[in-house]
């Protein structure tokens, strides 16, 4: 008897491991799971034919990064597709639009596959949008630029605040308040974060300059530098504080109190038979007098307080 639970066991876990390395469809039995869920959420699990799927041309990812989606088509390969897409019906019987997951279903071509899990919802347009938006900022599936994007859909088209988005993407406020001031950057300063040849945190930076031309400067010396975020930080801060106005007045009105100040050095000089050197500043300092030795001190205090 044991020996038949022992080997029960292994098949049991062999076919659980096969099942995993085929992807999440294995692992559903798909009628039962329709019948048990679709009248609880409104929503069934299926495996469709990639053919069947067309991607949302509203949805807010734009670009999509040929060498990513080329691991992620690797990992398929090798390991199926674990999360299952988000579609809904089209007018077509026997079409789906793609809600959440295009990068998944472009990389599922890339890689070969025929069929893919996919989680069918009934929606309305704006449920489509704000899902979609929701589900990109949530999987960090879009660039700083894209996010801010989104978040900024999010307030203007379905009447949300920063706290009913912050809630429903699990961050704080103060957080989508930081992502969303990256939009009042120039737009040549934004397509350098969309390439990536500038961070958001380097743009976070730039923003503390008040002018666009100022801005434009420190991206093209961030470049030119490479300057990481903390030197992005120190540029910034000197570009802000103005330099002193030095006028050639100013300039020839210190050259002349150097010129007397060493004039009564000179004269000090002579009269005491020692170094003497005179720090002054807006009229006010102190004179110093060196000597070398016990003898000389004692020379120059007669000189100073004798008769």
């Amino acid at each position: 008897m044991a020996n038949g639970k022992d080997k029960r066991k292994n098949t049991e876990r062999t076919r659980s491991k096969s099942a995993l390395g085929r992807g999440l469809g294995a692992l559903i039995n798909e009628q039962s799971f329709t019948r048990e869920r679709a009248d609880e959420r409104g929503e069934r699990i299926m495996m469709l034919p990639l053919r069947q799927l067309v991607p949302n041309a509203t949805q807010p990812r734009q670009e999509f990064d040929e060498v990513k989606l080329q691991e992620l088509a690797d990992s398929m390969e090798s390991q199926g597709v674990i999360s299952p897409l988000i579609v809904t019906s089209t007018e077509r019987q026997d079409q789906y639009m793609i809600v959440a997951g295009e990068r998944r279903w472009r990389a599922a071509k890339i890689a070969g596959i025929d069929r893919i899990p996919v989680i069918v919802r009934d929606l309305d347009d704006a449920e489509i949008h704000r899902q979609a938006l929701i589900d990109n900022v949530v999987r960090e599936d879009l660039n700083p630029v894209e996010e801010a994007m989104a978040l900024e859909r999010l307030l203007n088209d379905y009447d949300m605040t920063q706290e009913s988005v912050a809630s429903a993407l699990g961050q704080s406020r103060s957080a989508i308040a930081n992502k969303l001031r990256l939009l009042r950057l120039p737009e040549p300063i934004l397509n350098m974060v969309r390439n990536g040849s500038i961070s958001a945190g380097h743009a976070r930076a730039i923003l503390a300059l008040s002018d666009a031309a100022a801005q434009s400067r420190a991206a093209d010396a961030i470049l030119a530098k490479q300057l990481s975020v903390r030197d992005t930080e120190r540029l910034v801060k000197k570009m802000t504080v103005p330099p002193s106005p030095r006028t050639e007045v100013d300039q020839r009105q210190k050259e002349r109190l150097q010129a007397q100040i060493k004039e009564v050095e000179d004269l000090l000089r002579r009269a005491l038979g020692s170094k003497v050197t005179l720090d002054e500043s807006h009229g006010k300092g102190k004179i110093v007098i060196y000597y070398h030795s016990s003898d000389e001190r004692e020379r120059l205090i007669d000189r100073l307080v004798g008769d």
